[in-house]
């Protein structure tokens, strides 16, 4: 280990930056096959990086051209499906009577003649019926 390497900023390099480095010092300090081993590993690195990175820029393309496609498609839809929903809440509003439904007198004066109290009472007997209690003292 080298001491007055000790006090110097760290520089930011790659593996295979590093290996190089690391196999010429090898190489200078006689030991040929691990420098060339080193070398070839560096090398490799390298070809390997250069391969993720055009994957990442055939994902990254990929991805614009399936954003665009999905843009066109919802432009060329949307003018239609609007239309069809106005179309069809326009319809529905029009053939809409409140009034007719079947027993709509009787379910609006059933709700107002009904007090809060006798729903309730309705609800829990509805909600026991048939079950059974024991109750322990």
């Amino acid at each position: 280990m080298n001491i007055q390497n000790q006090n110097q900023p760290a520089t930011r390099e790659t593996m295979a930056e590093y290996l190089d480095r690391l196999a010429a010092d090898q190489i200078e300090a006689g030991m040929d096959a691990t420098g060339a081993d080193m070398k070839a590993a560096a090398a490799e690195i390298r070809k390997l990086t250069q391969k993720v990175d055009q994957m990442a820029a055939a994902m990254a393309h990929v991805a614009s051209r399936e954003d665009q496609l999905a843009s066109s498609l919802f432009g060329l839809l949307e003018d239609r499906i609007r239309a069809e929903a106005e179309s069809a809440a326009q319809d529905a509003l029009e053939d809409y009577d409140p009034t007719d439904h079947y027993n709509f007198a009787d379910a609006v004066a059933e709700q107002t003649a009904d007090s809060g109290e006798d729903r309730t009472r309705e609800i829990v007997r509805e909600a026991i019926e048939g079950g059974s209690f024991t109750f322990h003292v």
